[in-house]
């Protein structure tokens, strides 16, 4: 029997590079996970986990994987030709926090009390009055693409108030940020890797000219914050190259993914029977929702690791210097954690252990915040936009192409809008 698009029947049929499988990674993951959950990718020294866990080994064991590609690879981030571009041009594009244990959390020791629940929720107040500025421009409308209405522009607003850029620099700033992401998408002909690398470097030097006005001027941000007060390991001073790793990680990790989310989540609230009414009538469940779109829906399809050491994964061998990439959309669909795994249930008791921000000590920095505003978001959305629906014709519901991320193009919704006083 031959494959349809996206929908392969035998292993031998799984490419992680065709759009098609990245259209519909479900049917990729079902396979895999019941006749290869740690499969070699064909041609190259990457091992791909879709059983959550193998996954979860994976997470827990930092001593034996390490963060990051040994090789560079289309899911790695960067090419030699970027890599070089930032070296020449910039300070080399080196995640600090990404880095591995125990220099990891040292560096997270610094970011945290921003990024954490109960850092978030000092932001309260920022992330309410923006949902309620971008929904109030909305309500009378009666009909929005939601991504460019509303995903895209509340965590990019929130972050670049957090960081202590100017709200005016938030055309220029998701330039940079859509730029920087774009590496993930696998594929990038030379040009596109040129400009990627151009832009990540014009990128860098807008955050040090940042840094050199919040020295002058310090205030609450983060980034005067990392000039002015950080310690690392609570001795020394960072260097520029440290800061500019940070807030370039913090940014764009701060807005795409939550973009991301936040529409996924939508689109599950308005295709699902049931649940869009559910939580106008009980708010209270917005909170496992959010939880269940993540599980669902994972904004980072998965994320690389490197085995430091010969092992074995599964009873597979993983030769040293192997690349794992950690599926984390397909351990959310694993039927060994989650029941009926491809059903949205609004009442699941464990989807909060969704690997949608990975897990352990290496978990996404900003978990907690991007949790905070998608509840605020949500909760918002339930009560001020009623008899929400999708708006006829206008939805394709397709993605962004993508090995990593996890991107719907765009949303058109309606609702009913106030009718106006005569």
């Amino acid at each position: 029997m031959a494959a349809t698009p996206g929908h392969p029947v035998s292993v031998d049929e799984v490419d992680f590079f065709d759009p098609a499988t990245q259209e519909h990674w479900y049917p990729s993951y079902d396979l895999l996970r019941e006749q290869a959950p740690v499969w070699q990718m064909p041609g190259t020294k990457t091992y791909v986990l879709t059983r959550y866990e193998d996954i979860h080994e994976v997470l827990r064991r930092t001593d034996i994987f390490l963060r990051g590609a040994s090789e560079s690879t289309p899911s790695s981030g960067a090419s030699t030709r970027i890599k070089d571009i930032y070296e020449s041009k910039g300070w080399p594009r080196r995640s600090v926090l990404g880095s591995n244990p125990p220099e990891h959390k040292k560096y997270r020791d610094i970011a945290d009390p921003f990024f954490t629940p109960f850092g978030s929720e000092k932001r309260r107040g920022l992330i309410t009055g923006i949902v309620d500025d971008l929904l109030s421009a909305m309500v009378a409308k009666g009909e929005s693409e939601f991504v460019k209405d509303f995903a895209i522009p509340l965590p990019v607003r929130v972050i670049t108030a957090m960081m202590g850029f100017r709200e005016t620099d938030i055309p220029q700033l998701k330039v940079y940020s859509e730029a920087w992401v774009l590496p993930f998408r696998g594929g990038l002909s030379p040009e596109e890797e040129v400009y990627a690398g151009e832009k990540g470097v014009e990128f860098q030097h807008f955050i040090h000219a940042t840094m050199q006005e919040k020295r002058a001027n310090p205030d609450d941000s983060v980034i005067s914050y990392l000039v002015n007060e950080a310690r690392f390991d609570g001795e020394r001073p960072l260097t520029d190259a440290e800061i500019i790793n940070m807030v370039d990680h913090l940014y764009i990790g701060g807005n795409e993914t939550t973009t991301f989310a936040l529409t996924s989540g939508l689109w599950l609230a308005l295709s699902t029977p049931g649940v869009y009414e559910a939580l106008r009538a009980n708010p209270a469940k917005v909170k496992n929702f959010v939880e269940e779109s993540l599980r669902c829906e994972s904004p980072t399809m998965g994320m690389v690791r490197t085995a430091a050491v010969d092992t074995e994964i599964g009873g597979v061998p993983i030769p040293k210097g192997s690349n794992l990439h950690l599926r984390y959309a397909a351990g959310n669909r694993d039927e060994r954690m989650f029941s009926c795994p491809a059903t949205f249930d609004l009442d699941r008791s464990n989807a909060p252990r969704h690997m949608a921000f990975s897990l352990g000590e290496t978990h996404c920095t900003g978990a907690g915040l991007s949790r905070l505003e998608q509840n605020i978001a949500f909760a918002a959305i339930v009560e001020r936009l009623p008899n929400l629906r999708f708006s006829p014709g206008r939805n394709d519901f397709t993605h962004h192409p993508n090995v990593t991320l996890r991107a719907m193009k765009e949303l058109w919704v309606q609702w009913d809008a106030p009718r106006s006083a005569c």
